[in-house]
């Protein structure tokens, strides 16, 4: 699994699937791309390569050919890990949230908008004040995942109930893998309808 790639653009949305076919220390990478993302991939000069698992740094990478369904990239550069914690994958699932420092007690129930590495957006008909930490169960990741979430904001949006915009908190790496790969195999669930 350490050889398979998300391609982001520029803006961290995602582009294609890939595994990488040759070694990652060399200067031009070979890529086996999923067929259904090829076109996607040709409408780009440059992309993003994020592992799918683990911690490794994201590379800059620029598209040089294809043939088939193989790219050929040349590295230029190692991209921070901005990158990973900004990608936002719209995900719908429903679960709960707990206060941690708010006033309230017991649990509200929650459905989520999208998730990322670093955060979480959800909407909660409960009112939650800015910098409230709660708990969330995120149920999408291999193991169901309670995490702390500090409220950024709430975000506009035309229902009736609000949604609010959340980052983790303290997440420890393995917490944190487990989301990656949540975010990953949900990208490749979703695949087929991207074509």
């Amino acid at each position: 699994m350490r050889n398979k790639f998300l391609m982001v653009d520029s803006r961290g949305a995602p582009v294609a699937h890939c595994t990488l076919l040759n070694n990652r220390e060399e200067q031009t990478l070979l890529l086996e791309v999923d067929e259904f993302d090829l076109k996607r991939i040709l409408s780009h000069e440059y992309v993003t390569l994020m592992c799918a698992i683990g911690q490794e740094a994201a590379i800059g990478v620029k598209i040089l050919k294809r043939t088939e369904n193989r790219v050929w990239v040349e590295k230029v550069g190692e991209v921070g890990s901005s990158v990973r914690k900004n990608l936002r994958m719209p995900v719908k699932f429903e679960s709960f949230v707990y206060p941690v420092s708010g006033f309230w007690k017991g649990r509200s129930t929650i459905i989520s908008n999208d998730l990322s590495c670093g955060g979480i957006s959800f909407y909660c008909g409960r009112r939650l004040q800015e910098g409230e930490i709660v708990e969330i169960v995120i149920p999408v990741t291999k193991q169901p995942l309670i995490v702390r979430t500090k409220i950024l904001r709430q975000r506009p949006t035309m229902d009736s109930i609000p949604m609010y915009a959340a980052q983790f908190h303290n997440l420890v790496r393995d917490e944190e893998t487990l989301i990656q790969e949540a975010i990953y195999n949900i990208q490749i669930e979703d695949a087929p309808a991207r074509g």
